[in-house]
């Protein structure tokens, strides 16, 4: 949910105004920005990494992965510069719930639900993989659900596949409870398999409530113990069992598990063109359609950094200021609605700007 800016937030970033907090990691801040009246999430990194020449990469990877990726499985991006003081990606703000704070609020999905995710899951890593890319932490909390499908985001440790790496064997990058245990020994032994074994921890998430494995340290993934999948559905079982295989070479690939829980899908009887809504709990759809339904916080002018200081004159009489006479109330046609006494409009020091650009470049075009 959208928070008021901090102290010390920046209140522009780029040519974007910020309005808001969308939330905060380990590498940075995510705003609400506007540049024109689409909103956007702006990713900022924290002023201290920022001057860490390791991060910068890190974070440079990470644009580079955004704009591989495209905008029909994640966030498209807009506009970035990696190279700035404090580095900085905006993408496309996407007004949806994540799936973590559906299962937080409502439980476990429906089974027909799990089948609806796993399709949409494995399609978007399909998209991730073709481009040479490995996600590494896939998990409900960076799964967007939205009406039209599943978005995955935050691609803050994805990997570009062929490139050199900038982790290190003992570095275990993700979140444990959905690793890979090759992942967990060695982030370099990441793979699109890996990738696949996360969409199946997230699985055993959304069907069960609960996570999968209770790992607290890397060497407790990298052990073959049998995940927790009480509460799974037993027609999940064969799907989930196949993707949290220990062994890399054992699991299915994206295109597999699309292909059967587009079959499921099929069985149950759900239209897979031009549905509707997707087949979630009623709590689930109700939450994510309200959400979608809710307007993004409107533009705020922002304050005025240099404010006007009422200055008094010296040896300046004391004068009242004259009585402005109050103007007559103009008619309105029979029947048209009065919207009474309008506030005192303020100025809008964002809108001037764009004003006063608009009208330095129409000379250009002979306006």
């Amino acid at each position: 949910m959208l928070q008021p800016l901090r102290a010390g937030d920046p209140t522009t970033v780029g040519n974007f105004r910020l309005v808001g907090r969308l939330g905060q990691g380990a590498m940075g801040v995510v705003y609400l920005g506007y540049r024109s009246t689409r909103p956007v999430a702006v990713k900022v990194v924290r002023p201290q990494l920022a001057e860490d020449e390791y991060f910068r990469k890190r974070f440079a990877l990470e644009l580079e992965a955004i704009r591989r990726v495209g905008g029909f499985h994640t966030a498209a991006l807009v506009d970035a510069d990696p190279q700035a003081a404090t580095p900085w990606i905006a993408t496309q703000y996407i007004n949806a719930p994540s799936l973590l704070e559906l299962l937080e609020q409502h439980g476990p999905v429906s089974e027909l639900g799990a089948w609806w995710l796993a399709a949409g899951l494995a399609d978007a890593l399909m998209h991730v993989h073709s481009v040479r890319l490995l996600h590494r932490d896939l998990k409900p909390g960076n799964v967007l659900v939205a009406a039209d499908g599943v978005r995955v985001i935050d691609f803050g440790i994805s990997h570009v596949s062929g490139g050199t790496g900038l982790t290190t064997g003992s570095a275990a990058l993700g979140t444990l409870s959905y690793m890979a245990p090759e992942q967990a020994a060695d982030s370099r032994k990441a793979s699109e398999a890996a990738d696949v074994y996360s969409l199946g921890a997230t699985l055993v998430h959304a069907a069960t409530g609960h996570v999968p494995f209770y790992a607290q340290m890397p060497i407790q993934r990298t052990l073959d113990i049998q995940p927790d999948l009480t509460g799974l559905p037993p027609a999940l079982l064969g799907l989930v069992t196949h993707t949290l295989a220990f062994d890399a070479e054992d699991r299915p690939t994206a295109q597999t598990v699309l292909e059967e829980a587009m079959g499921r899908l099929l069985d149950f009887g759900v239209p897979t063109e031009a549905q509707a809504y997707p087949p979630l709990p009623a709590t689930f759809l109700a939450d994510v359609l309200e959400r979608q339904a809710t307007p993004v916080e409107a533009p705020q002018a922002i304050p005025d950094p240099d404010p006007v200081v009422d200055v008094e004159l010296d040896n300046a009489p004391d004068m009242a200021p004259e009585p402005v006479p109050e103007a007559a109330p103009v008619p309105r046609p029979a029947g048209q609605f009065d919207p009474g006494p309008q506030p005192d409009p303020k100025p809008d020091r964002w809108a001037a700007r764009w004003r006063s650009r608009i009208e330095d470049r129409r000379s250009d075009y002979g306006g």
